[in-house]
């Protein structure tokens, strides 16, 4: 039976792999294509890879301190290229891999206190933490993959399945 630990373990390396395939293709289409908006709730294509990465470096200085020190936006919002969102996905990653590899199994049901951007106090399981932050990657990464795809860019498949199989 696989522990929860190793199940998020699997889930952000599938998150670190789909991110890198979704920034790969992005690399190399043109800049207006990338930056018209196609099928995607924030901007274009690198405003949301820019945001996948800006939460999740949020996400983790609440795991680490109970808050965050700059809002998604303002974070993501100093990501305007592709080349600078995978330069900060890739610190992301590493952060996260490391915080994840100090996690022992009974630290995933503590109760996390954190303050949100706006200042409001919430509490939950680090594990539901950590499978959200995954899950809102997995949602955003659907709309580039669609905005690529409408462009002539289709990133392949991305499914958590293939990714399995590949590794």
């Amino acid at each position: 039976m696989v522990s929860k630990l190793e199940l998020l373990r699997d889930l952000y390396d599938y998150n670190e792999y789909a991110s890198n395939a979704l920034l790969d293709v992005a690399a190399f289409v043109e800049l207006d294509d990338v930056g018209n908006k196609h099928a995607t709730s924030l901007r274009d294509v690198v405003a949301n890879m820019a945001h996948i990465v800006a939460a999740q470096i949020n996400w983790l200085e609440r795991w680490k301190t109970g808050f965050n020190t700059y809002s998604t936006a303002a974070l993501a919002g100093a990501m305007g290229t592709v080349g600078k969102a995978r330069m900060a996905a890739d610190r992301s990653h590493a952060d996260l891999r490391a915080y994840i590899g100090t996690l022992a199994e009974a630290d995933l049901d503590r109760d996390l206190a954190y303050k949100d951007s706006h200042g409001s106090d919430f509490a939950y399981p680090l594990w539901q933490l950590l499978t959200h932050v995954a899950n809102h990657g997995t949602y955003h990464r659907g709309e580039v993959a669609a905005a690529l795809t409408a462009i002539g860019h289709s990133p392949g498949e991305l499914d958590f399945l293939y990714w399995l199989e590949g590794r």
